[in-house]
């Protein structure tokens, strides 16, 4: 991986080959977004977000191409490649300026804010929004009804959902960045910044006094503040859990049952993860590890 981040950095037209080919392939298989979003993460870290940026506009362009010849499903009016590009470049803005992986989950977690309260602005109402998109959406898939997102409570949640799978998704290309980069320019370095990472208390105080305020008026708009809350504090909590296993010397496995739990039962996985995350600020759970070590 650190010669391939190599090859991508050696010159611009590799990038801007990856990136549009792999968001072009995203097209058909949508993981292949993460890795678009990553290359062009990686260029950001190194070389900064404005030549990151004009790669992307070259990468539009391939992306466009297979836009034309792909045969779309139906309810996607743009790239979903393109929703990664921006949370993803703010992050690398802020862990490149602030060499804190804390200030990336902040910046991806703002830009996810913004298009949650874009999305309420514009749309007027969200829930019906997404409704008559999702009666486009599934009007291709056997067997599924708009009825069914409603009958489980999701159809309330989907722009909240989009945008915690949007910040999730940018995170995982920028930590896949920053991993490749740090194969390169500085071996081992990744991890002891991801076990790191965390949220200032002052934080963690105004995500809950916001949510509290935002309930008073708008249910609707604070579960999706909420989800976007729980994607930053989702990965402060793999970062505790890293951390200490860390420093007290546990094998690798320790830190594995959080990762089955995502993949087995991601809902309870990621709101106990946030929980921990968001406690951390207050008890410090990477600190008393080592001191009773």
């Amino acid at each position: 991986m650190g010669e391939l981040a190599s090859l991508l950095l050696r010159h611009p037209l590799h990038a801007v080959f990856a990136a549009g080919v792999l968001g072009a392939l995203s097209l058909i298989f949508l993981p292949a977004a993460v890795l678009s979003a990553a290359v062009l993460a990686l260029v950001a870290l190194r070389h900064g977000t404005l030549i990151a940026a004009l790669i992307s506009a070259g990468a539009l362009l391939v992306v466009g191409v297979g836009w034309l010849l792909v045969n779309l499903r139906p309810g996607l009016a743009f790239p979903i490649v393109v929703s990664l590009w921006v949370p993803v470049l703010a992050g690398a803005w802020a862990l490149r300026a602030y060499r804190s992986q804390g200030m990336a989950v902040l910046a991806v977690g703002s830009t996810c804010l913004f298009w949650v309260l874009a999305m309420h602005v514009l749309t007027g109402d969200v829930e019906a929004f997404w409704r008559d998109w999702l009666e486009r959406a599934v009007a291709g898939v056997p067997g599924a009804t708009v009825q069914g997102f409603e009958r489980d409570g999701t159809l309330p949640l989907m722009n909240g959902l989009v945008a915690f799978a949007m910040g999730v998704g940018a995170m995982l290309s920028l930590l896949l960045a920053r991993w490749m980069q740090s194969l390169v320019y500085y071996p081992g370095g990744f991890g002891q910044e991801f076990r790191a990472l965390r949220l200032p208390v002052s934080v963690t105080v105004l995500v809950a006094v916001v949510l509290f305020a935002v309930s008073v008026f708008s249910l609707v708009l604070m579960s999706d503040l909420f989800l976007v809350a729980l994607m930053m504090y989702l990965f402060v909590g793999l970062a505790v859990i890293h951390g200490i296993v860390v420093q007290r010397r546990l094998s690798w496995l320790w830190a594995a049952p959080p990762y089955v739990l995502i993949a087995m039962m991601p809902q309870y996985a990621a709101l106990g993860l946030a929980m921990l995350g968001a406690v951390d600020g207050f008890m410090r759970f990477r600190t008393h590890a080592r001191r009773m070590w």
